[in-house]
This record gives structure tokens, C-alpha cells and sequence, in this order.
């Protein structure tokens, strides 16, 4: 049995994500399709165009057989951290046996060599690095800065610098690591770039549809399936504010201390007490990131740096996660009925456990119950601010 696992935000879903889903298919051969998914927040550190149940519904509607969540401390994180959680999650389930990844360039020779750079580390590299960094830097940027002064090839320079090509050479570095059974396949991203705000054709990037659907731009309906376009765009209560959050997010960080916000992942040089301060001059998450945000602390970290806080996250609790396998999980949110020969291959071989439904979350260990209640939090937040009528993780799995 051939399974291709995919990982994936679909915030939205696009036509690009369903191009990227039939060629995983195409080019793997596999029988079947494995996304894992981030929950009700996104990397960005911002809630998702709405909630983790609907999202896993177009997986399965657009070709996806089973849906995995990506746990909230793996999907609110950086890009080294993220590619981990969801190549550790696919090689959990005991039969993925090949990664589909989006990539600018899918030379899968470029990609391991700068892989191979930056696993490693070489002295010189890591000192250029902390340099660049003394500058105030940003870490993404800082690593580039060096990357360049080390003598990486041109060619090698221009594909680390697109979005999805830093993904893929952090899924390939997370292969080697975690799960070097699984076998690599790039595909070639189509369309607009990752963060371009145009729409050409029926092609968009996930940034420009959610700016369209805010601005009510009929137009981008060409770039998604229906059953994604028509709820986000004429449903008011489908999709979720991102200033809604304000309130919640503002009332949690404010019965922190410093020193509990000094133990929030990415938090450290002092800027809990940054965080302290801001919160406290603010009525609004827009007016905290101003507040906030410098070249070093860049607005996406601000933002994973603040829902980490609203869901409880702690640096050692992500220390424990990605150290060990103790705090991995294989929580279902949905699946097509005729992939249930694929749930029972899972359910011999899995290496973490299988949460199909509440009751298995009796037998897991404490610290897996832990992240999965953390998980459930982020539903039960954004229940609190939208009107959407959002479907619980107590209430199981969607089933096609």
C-alpha cells in the first residue's frame, strides 16, 4: 500500500492546493492521501480563515482520504518546527511513504544541499549568523545574510529566498532526522507566489483570497472550489475576524507576569517585559503588534509569540514535545468512509496514539492529553468570539 501525506493550512482552500492534491496522487501513485492539518490557529499566529473541522471538509471534499491535526505547539511555530510536527505526525501513522510538498524550484538536489548546510551548521556559518543577528536581524534573515557569505551558490541563494522552497528544505531536513523511510516529492508551485496579492486566472495565493474575502471581491470565487468560495464569501458568520480574538487575547496575557510570559516559545532578551507593558497600553491586538514588533520580534512572531500565550504554551512544553515521542498524537478530524482500511493499517502500525474519537483520549498519557486539551481550547476560543456555530472535538470526527 503506497499512502502520500500532504501538510498543509488550507486557509483557504484553493485551486493551487487542488492542483498540488491530484499531482500528489499522480506523481506518488499512491492509494491514498493523508493531509495533516493545522487546528484553529495557523503559523502566522493568527486564528484560521475558519475553524480546523470545516477546513478538514474541503480536504476531504477536494481528494484528502484521512485528516490528521498538526498539534497547535507544531502549527504555531516557526518553519523548522512546523515541518517537524508534520513529518514526525505522518510517520507516526506507521504507512506514509511519501511527503508531497509545494516548492518554487523542485530540484530535489538544491533543495538537500542547502538542507545539508543548514543541518549542520558549520562553525564559520553559525558565527556569521550570530553576527547578523547582534544586528537585530530577524533569525530567517540573519541565517540568509550568512548563508550568502558563506559562498552558497546563486542559484542555491535564489531558491531559499521563496516561502514554500524554506518549508521544503525544512521537510527534507525533518525526513532525515525523524522519518528517512519516507520518500521526498517536490512539486512545482503554479500560479501566483506565496504572498503576492494578485489574482491571475483562477489562481491566487491563500493572502490575496483572504484580503478579497474581507474586501467582498466577487472575483476571487474563480480561484477556490465552490463549497469553499460560496460559505467564505456570503456567509458573514463563516469566517473568523481576526480582531475578534482582541478581547480574549487581551484579557488572557494581562493575568500573566513577566515571568510567565518569559516562558512562552520565542519569548527571551527581555521581551516579556515588552509584551507586559504593550498589553497594558492597548485595546486592540492591531495597536499591541505596533507596539511590539521590531527587524528581530517580526510581526509573525509577535503573533505566534501572543497566541502561544492565549493557549498556555510554554518553551518547555515544546522542549518536551520535540525532544521525545511521549507528547505525539494522531488526533482524526475527518475521514472518507471508504479509507477505513487505511485507519485499521494506521491502527496496527502507529507509533503514537489514534484518536478517532473522545473516549481514546482515555487511554493516552497524560502529557498527550495535556496537548489535546490545548487543542480543544483553541475551539472552544473561537466559539467564544464568532457566531459561527462551530463543531466541537467532543463531537468526533467528519465522516464522507
Amino acid at each position: 500500500m503506497r499512502v502520500v501525506g500532504i501538510i498543509a493550512e488550507y486557509n483557504p482552500l484553493h485551486n493551487g492546493h487542488i492542483y498540488h492534491l491530484e499531482r500528489a496522487r499522480a506523481l506518488s501513485g499512491a492509494d491514498y492521501c493523508v493531509v495533516v492539518l493545522s487546528g484553529n490557529f495557523v503559523q502566522r499566529g493568527e486564528a484560521a480563515c475558519t475553524d480546523k473541522f470545516s477546513r478538514a471538509s474541503w480536504a476531504l471534499r477536494a481528494g484528502a482520504d484521512l485528516v490528521l491535526e498538526l498539534p497547535s505547539m507544531y502549527a504555531i511555530a516557526p518553519a523548522e518546527r512546523f515541518a517537524a510536527g508534520g513529518v514526525r505526525t505522518l510517520n507516526a501513522t506507521g504507512v506514509v511513504t511519501d511527503l508531497a510538498f509545494g516548492s518554487e524550484a523542485p530540484d530535489l538536489q538544491t533543495l538537500y544541499q542547502i538542507s545539508d548546510i543548514i543541518a549542520t551548521e558549520p562553525p564559520a556559518l553559525q558565527e556569521a549568523i550570530k553576527r547578523h543577528l547582534s544586528l537585530g536581524k530577524s533569525y530567517p534573515r540573519a541565517r540568509f545574510d550568512a548563508l550568502s557569505e558563506y559562498g552558497i551558490p546563486k542559484n542555491m541563494l535564489a531558491a531559499i529566498a521563496q516561502p514554500n522552497n524554506i518549508l521544503a528544505v525544512e521537510y527534507l531536513r525533518a525526513i532525515r532526522q525523524f522519518a528517512p523511510g519516507i520518500e521526498p516529492l517536490p512539486i512545482e508551485r503554479i500560479g501566483t507566489g506565496y504572498h503576492s496579492e494578485e489574482i491571475i486566472g483562477d489562481f491566487a495565493s491563500a493572502t490575496a483570497i483572504r484580503k478579497a474575502i474581507i474586501e467582498g471581491r466577487h472575483e476571487i470565487l474563480s480561484t477556490m472550489p465552490n463549497f469553499v468560495g460560496g460559505p467564505l464569501l456570503y456567509d458573514d458568520q463563516f469566517i473568523i475576524p481576526q480582531e475578534a480574538l482582541s478581547d480574549v487575547m487581551l484579557y488572557a496575557i494581562r493575568r500573566m507576569s513577566p515571568a510567565e510570559l518569559a516562558q512562552v516559545p520565542d519569548v527571551a532578551e527581555g521581551f516579556e517585559n515588552v509584551l507586559y507593558r504593550a498589553v497594558r497600553e492597548s485595546r486592540t491586538l492591531t495597536e499591541i503588534y505596533e507596539k511590539i514588533k521590531t527587524k528581530r520580534y517580526t510581526l509573525a512572531r509577535c503573533k505566534r509569540i501572543v497566541a502561544c500565550a492565549l493557549l498556555g504554551i510554554t518553551t518547555e512544553q515544546v522542549r518536551r514535545m520535540v525532544q521525545s515521542r511521549e507528547g505525539s498524537y494522531l488526533k482524526v478530524l475527518g475521514f472518507r468512509r471508504q479509507a477505513r482500511a487505511l485507519i485499521s493499517e494506521i491502527a496496527k502500525n502507529k507509533t503514537a496514539p489514534l484518536i478517532l474519537r473522545n473516549s481514546d483520549l482515555e487511554d493516552c498519557p497524560h502529557f498527550v492529553r495535556q496537548n489535546v486539551e490545548t487543542d480543544m481550547l483553541s475551539t472552544d476560543i473561537l466559539s467564544y468570539v464568532t457566531t459561527q456555530e462551530i463543531k466541537h472535538d467532543l463531537s468526533g470526527a467528519v465522516i464522507l
